[in-house]
């Protein structure tokens, strides 16, 4: 009778799951003392790394430079343009006004007049260009700038995410003691959960059994 009974309840024993008690044994043998205590040791590390942090810059998220660069350019170009014309312009002058005196074209003369309007605009024009070539220069010097900062921003953020890689590889790890032990409980619920599922199938089969046996019982009786 006990082996039929043992038959239609299966085992309440943990001893059928032999595959789940190695496994049991194999994480209760397991030896993690090295590595709980190389992730105490680097845990300790990234907790330090971590008080770090406010030493090191910010994520920045603009990248910005001042006018000062392009003013400074714009107004250096310029100066040297006109320290180069200026006694160009003069010997220009002198010279053409020496010309048309020694060719009877004196002060009033309209000949005189218009040489020197033409003169006068040549060198204008060279002053134009002279400020056009600033401007050059100072949107040069100021696109220079901004790549630079947009550098540094990327340098500061680069530094600041390799730095806290750093620390959440110092927390990743394989299996610590807590963790073993987790396993060991999920192995041990999850052989207790089919010792269960098993004992209550085999009450529904002895409960199967006796109502067909009742029924059989009583049918005869009529």
């Amino acid at each position: 009778m006990s082996k039929s009974i043992g038959k239609i309840f299966g085992t309440g024993s943990s001893s059928a799951y032999g595959h789940e008690n190695n496994y049991l044994d194999y994480l209760r043998q397991y030896d993690t003392s090295n590595y709980d205590t190389t992730l105490t040791n680097m845990t300790s590390t990234a907790l330090n790394m971590s008080n770090n942090l406010g030493s090191i810059p910010s994520y920045q998220f603009v990248a910005a430079t001042s006018d000062d660069a392009r003013k400074r350019a714009e107004e250096a170009t310029y100066n040297s343009y006109v320290d180069k014309l200026t006694p160009q312009f003069a010997q220009q002058t002198s010279d053409l006004q020496t010309g048309l005196i020694n060719n009877g074209l004196g002060i009033g003369n309209e000949a005189y007049q218009r040489a020197m309007t033409d003169l006068q605009n040549n060198q204008n024009n060279a002053l134009q260009q002279a400020a056009y070539q600033s401007v050059l220069a100072g949107q040069e010097a100021y696109d220079k700038a901004l790549k630079n900062s947009m550098d540094n921003v990327k340098f500061n953020n680069d530094m600041r995410q390799n730095y806290i890689n750093q620390i959440q590889s110092l927390l990743n790890g394989s299996t610590s003691g807590y963790t073993n032990r987790a396993n060991i409980y999920a192995a041990q619920s999850g052989v207790q959960n089919r010792i269960d599922s098993n004992n209550q199938q085999g009450w529904q089969n002895v409960t199967g059994l006796a109502q067909g046996a009742a029924s059989t019982i009583f049918g005869g009786i009529k």
